[in-house]
């Protein structure tokens, strides 16, 4: 097990909501969430880069790193420092039963934003 290292940054980004660290963190699922709403942060420089990223990445102090061919995403510090955000606020879980919820829910936020 990895040791957790504590950002020496603060955790807040305006706009954006603190989920956790780790995979579990960014869904239900066992591995890592490609949502374009989620944001992988690595705790030690702060570099930031968007899940559904498709194209190789390494943040600036080259811990945090994704080998898009190969599928591969982490950081030499362990998994669990790997900080969590979201764009919306909310995790991304929520499944769409049909097409009607979605658009319900795409007119609901754009009535607040005109609102």
């Amino acid at each position: 097990m990895s040791k957790i290292i504590q950002p020496k940054f603060d955790l807040e980004i305006i706009g954006m909501k603190f989920l956790g660290r780790g995979p579990k963190a960014s869904g239900n699922g066992p591995g890592w969430s490609r949502s374009e709403n989620i944001i992988y942060k690595c705790v030690e420089c702060g570099s930031e880069m968007v899940a559904s990223h498709n194209d190789y990445w390494n943040c600036e102090c080259g811990a945090m790193h994704l080998d898009f061919d190969a599928g591969r995403f982490g950081s030499n510090f362990g998994d669990e420092n790997i900080l969590v955000y979201s764009k919306n606020g909310e995790n991304e879980n929520t499944e769409f039963k049909n097409k009607s919820s979605l658009i319900e829910l795409i007119g609901k936020l754009f009535r607040k934003k005109i609102e």
